[in-house]
């Protein structure tokens, strides 16, 4: 008996680092909390620490054109609570409930001439929705990119990378601080989200199983609600088939208009470069 017991204690030991670096779903309780988790794999929106293999209900998204940052290549997330859905709205950002988090991750390919491969990730930022609004918490990603860590005061990143002709490329990622934030997420003296609109969102997505809409397919999987039938677009950048007009007054949308708009930070420069403003003297 005794050596059955000793065997048994020593499986379980073996056992037991693994089930302790076993991700255990979103940790919503920890992310609301004032002491957030201090590394990015401690938050369980991934089941790797790489942050690349998204925990069940964490749902990759893109936007048409995505707001421009050096170049940098980014890695959207959104993750809804079992049982919620934000509610959808025609111009502005979706509502989100109490323990959705936004997660946006900024890296550059460590070469460009093969963008799907290994890549330089630098920062990871959390927007999480709690009850008195919405909190930002940036991570900062070791240099051996095995895990990102919670840094409130920001970083400076030195970024070495090949470019997309084989050149290097160095520069100096600066990544703000919590206060920061606000400088662009900001409207009507409320921290706010950007880009999770319908008008952004309204385009198809390559999920692991296939293409689809992102409205649809968010409605589908029930976190959302509220998304029209014809929903608002906006087309991509790069899209050819529409008008340059239209392709620059996306872009102005997305990159300048949380800022020049009624209510952002920038609203006495008098321009409105929402997408939805038709007045030309105003954009």
């Amino acid at each position: 008996m005794k050596r059955a017991l000793v065997a048994l204690v020593a499986a379980l030991a073996l056992v037991a680092p693994f089930a302790a670096t076993k991700p255990a779903g979103v940790a919503t309780r920890a992310l609301l909390s004032d002491t957030p988790p201090a590394t990015l794999s401690a938050t369980g929106l991934f089941r790797d620490a790489a942050a690349t293999d998204p925990s069940e209900g964490v749902t990759p998204y893109t936007l048409a054109t995505p707001l421009y940052s050096d170049g940098a290549a980014k890695h959207r997330f959104v993750y809804v609570p079992v049982g919620q859905a934000a509610t959808s709205d025609a111009a502005e950002v979706f509502d989100f409930p109490v323990g959705s988090v936004l997660v946006k991750t900024f890296a550059f390919p460590r070469d460009a001439r093969a963008p799907d491969g290994p890549q330089h990730r630098l920062e990871t930022r959390l927007l999480v929705r709690r009850a008195d609004g919405w909190a930002a918490l940036p991570y900062i990603w070791d240099a051996d990119g095995r895990d990102a860590r919670l840094s409130l005061i920001g970083a400076t990143i030195p970024v070495s990378v090949i470019d997309a002709q084989g050149a290097p490329l160095t520069l100096t990622w600066q990544a703000p601080n919590r206060n920061q934030c606000k400088g662009c997420h900001s409207l009507d003296g409320q921290f706010t989200p950007i880009g999770p609109k319908a008008r952004n969102l309204n385009h198809d997505h390559p999920y692991t199983d296939g293409a689809e809409n992102q409205l649809v397919h968010w409605t589908k999987a029930g976190f959302l609600t509220g998304a029209p039938g014809d929903g608002p677009r906006v087309p991509a950048l790069s899209d050819a088939r529409a008008s340059v007009a239209d392709r620059a007054r996306a872009y102005l949308d997305v990159n300048c208009a949380h800022c020049h708009r009624p209510g952002g930070p920038a609203d006495t420069s008098g321009l409105d470069l929402t997408w939805g403003q038709t007045d030309p003297v105003r954009y």
